[in-house]
């Protein structure tokens, strides 16, 4: 009879567990039903000067008055101004020099190898179009790159007279030795990847620098096999990404693709970059810095539908040469210089100018205090809980949802846009999908340096938040003089930190035990897993104990429960967030 009890007892707890860990699978997939997004915009473009708006117009005159061949298309993108201010306000792919005006950069303070997160207001003010169109030197970043037969080498040499590339390089070309100037490599690379080959030239000074870089004189790197290896090219920066050394990081992609002369490292490296933006619709210095074009060249007269989507079905918003926001701008100089300088600057030349729907009058540069780009598309979460998303900015507005966890995440479109009831109200995108406005009072930003990283409990155990960095970790806690180890291994400064890592405050020869909140396994990743295993734990199928308890709290009630697991959850989704 005992044993049957036991067998009894294991069989309902089995069923508790399956039950749990269906309800839970089923609340994440509804969550990423909820999360999903698919938007179609149709795109078009229109000839002429008078097909633009009146804000383009104005200037397009001007402009076509100095250069009567000159020709102006209007890609109308289909895209809403705010839904672009969304998707490129995102911390991820638009950057700033670092020692820029400070309102051009994000308060995330993030920068690496020499940028900064760009700020929301300097994003907007290089993506409007318009504040680039009252002089014929800032519009060549609308010129269309695409190739013809009126490109002339010499114009090539004069492009690069001044730089590295003025002279010859010899270099093996199937299996024979060959002297070739840069200039007639350049005119090959144009043919064979149907580009600009003054785009092109540029695009490599650009890139590179008048002097060159590591990147193109065949310098020895480091490989990823640890081996050390010379003789590769790479004159487009492919690869060389801001995390760790961006000239080796490029270097190891032209040795993956064999760029092991000039030659191939130009040609190829044209193809590909006609390939993957001018094949592909972005056919001007501006498309290839915002993508916001679909997956072809469009003539006038033309439309094509595209879609924005979080799932694999995205063809926008991404695909992007550079991060500098100030790039587009920079190139546009050189190709105007390029094309005045040899008395090419009148012939019949083609701009494509984007259009996105209900822009604003201007986008003014951010340079004084009373410019402070406010952060709109930036995500923030809520303080409080049951907080109600209204219709219009005020307690009286219809409800559009509520809110009922705190650290939800929220998209905010526009800070600060009314203020009634004693209250400022910002408008707020939600992770279904509706709009509607909350009271500002009750939003955090999540990238804002003021938010508590790490505080110290229980005497010689430290509770912090997910994705802090060892660095900051002591920054928060004041220490100077630290190690962070995990299982006797010092960590790195950038290194995020986990539950069960040690920190030693050498100076006051202390040692703290670190918890990391949703981290239940100690790998310092917040994952799904982390999630189930609280979920068990919540049941009595697993057992939780010490940190890994208190790590699992995630709501900090003192319990741990099924709802600790869901906010994991969310939070590994990006739909919450996880504070102290």
């Amino acid at each position: 009879m005992l044993e049957n009890n036991r067998k009894s007892k294991k069989i309902r707890l089995m069923i508790i567990i399956i039950i749990s860990f269906v309800v839970l699978s089923s609340i994440l997939g509804m969550f990423q039903v909820s999360n999903a997004y698919s938007i179609n915009y149709i795109q078009t473009v229109k000839s002429g000067i008078s097909a633009f708006p009146e804000s383009y117009q104005v200037y397009l005159r001007q402009i076509q008055a100095q250069h009567p061949k000159w020709t102006f298309d209007a890609y109308y993108t289909g895209i809403d101004w705010n839904d672009l201010v969304t998707y490129e306000t995102d911390h991820g792919h638009n950057r700033i020099i670092k020692s820029a005006d400070p309102l051009w950069k994000c308060s995330c303070g993030n920068i690496a190898s020499g940028y900064a997160c760009a700020s929301a207001g300097i994003i907007k003010y290089y993506m409007d179009p318009r504040n680039f169109l009252d002089s014929d030197k800032k519009m060549f970043q609308f010129l269309e790159s695409s190739y013809n037969n009126n490109y002339k080498v010499e114009v090539v040499q004069s492009i690069i007279k001044n730089s590295f590339m003025k002279g010859n390089v010899t270099f093996l070309k199937d299996g024979k030795t060959v002297t070739m100037s840069y200039a007639q490599i350049i005119m090959d690379a144009a043919s064979k990847s149907q580009m600009s080959p003054y785009a092109i030239a540029i695009k490599i000074l650009q890139e590179v620098g008048s002097a060159g870089s590591n990147s193109v004189t065949g310098a020895t790197f480091t490989y990823v096999d640890g081996k050390q290896y010379s003789g590769y090219y790479n004159f487009f920066n492919y690869g060389a990404y801001d995390t760790g050394n961006a000239i080796t990081n490029g270097l190891c992609y032209a040795k993956d693709r064999g760029w092991d002369t000039p030659y191939k490292a130009i040609v190829e490296g044209a193809v590909k970059y006609g390939a993957d933006y001018n094949a592909k619709g972005q056919n001007t210095i501006y498309f290839t810095k915002w993508d916001v074009v679909g997956t072809k060249i469009l003539k006038p007269g033309q439309t094509q539908t595209v879609t924005a989507s979080n799932t694999s079905s995205n063809q926008l918003f991404r695909h992007q040469y550079m991060t500098n926001v100030q790039d587009p701008n920079s190139q546009s100089s050189r190709l105007y210089n390029t094309y005045s300088n040899n008395d090419i600057l009148d012939e019949a030349l083609n701009f494509v100018i984007p259009v996105y729907n209900n822009m604003p009058a201007t986008n003014k540069l951010p340079s004084a205090i009373d410019d402070l780009p406010q952060p709109e598309g930036e995500k923030y979460y809520t303080t409080g809980t049951d907080i109600m998303v209204r219709k219009e900015p005020t307690t009286s507005g219809g409800r559009v949802d509520c809110i009922a966890a705190r650290d939800t995440i929220v998209t905010v479109l526009e800070r600060k846009t009314a203020y009634n009831n004693g209250l400022y109200w910002d408008k707020v995108k939600l992770a279904n999908g509706k709009t509607g406005y909350m009271a500002s009072k009750y939003l955090e930003p999540c990238g804002n340096d003021n938010v508590k990283k790490a505080e110290v409990i229980e005497g010689n155990k430290v509770k912090a938040i997910p994705k802090v960095s060892v660095k900051e970790l002591a920054n928060e806690l004041k220490i100077t003089n630290y190690e962070v180890t995990k299982d006797g291994v010092k960590k790195a400064d950038t290194d995020p930190i986990g539950t069960g890592y040690k920190l030693k405050d050498k100076a006051n020869n202390k040692e703290y035990t670190l918890i990391v909140l949703g981290d239940v396994n100690g790998d310092g990743k917040i994952l799904a897993n982390d999630a189930l295993k609280v979920l068990k734990s919540s049941t009595g199928a697993d057992s939780l104990k010490d940190i890994y308890l208190n790590a699992a709290d995630t709501n900090k009630d003192g319990k741990v429960l099924a709802n600790d697991a869901l906010k994991i959850l969310k939070y590994s989704t990006g739909a919450e967030n996880i504070s102290i």
